[in-house]
């Protein structure tokens, strides 16, 4: 038993320091559902941070079939898992899957305002070029907020969202 968990132990150890991105930190920008600014860093091998604010948007059913497009400032904080999927022609492809948190402020082409906060999945692609300081990466979010809104009168009203959004970012790595 002591020799199947010492193998085991091995085992783990061997996977998480062999498959993770080839950099620790990266900072850039955010584009597609809106821009912004983003910054990654790699926690542990396998676990990663991405946080970003910006004028970030979003594409939101709200209430009973009530579609619209929401732009703001928001700061997203995805916690990832991240593992290789392949190596070579000098360039490393990741993929991730997590969770996030959003919160900040929004404006909708309706005519109001509104705080958000919530919770979404994340999951996306990272290509990092090996022999230069570069990465890539595409995620698709799907969330699920609460929306505190004024603008419709003079009362305030909670409006729970899902939206998603569509990325692409371009960040420096060190």
């Amino acid at each position: 038993m002591k020799k199947f968990c010492t193998l085991v132990v091995g085992l783990i150890v061997a996977a998480t320091t062999l498959y993770g991105a080839n950099y620790k930190h990266s900072i850039g920008i955010v584009a597609g559902s809106g821009i912004g600014a983003q910054y990654k860093v790699m926690v542990l091998p396998n676990f990663t941070i991405i946080d970003e604010f910006g004028y970030l948007g979003s594409l939101c059913a709200a209430g009973k079939g009530f579609n619209m497009a929401t732009l703001g400032a928001i700061d997203n904080l995805v916690l990832a898992y991240q593992a290789t999927a392949a190596e070579g022609q000098g360039l490393q492809l990741d993929w991730f899957i997590g969770g996030q948190l959003k919160a900040g402020y929004l404006a909708s082409s309706g005519g109001f305002s509104s705080g958000l906060i919530g919770l979404g999945a994340a999951a996306g692609i990272d290509v990092s070029v090996l022999n230069a300081p570069i990465a890539f990466s595409f995620d698709f979010r799907p969330g699920y907020g609460c929306m505190l809104s004024s603008g419709w009168g003079s009362s305030v009203a909670a409006s729970h969202v899902f939206d998603w959004t569509l990325n692409l970012a371009v960040r420096y790595t060190f």
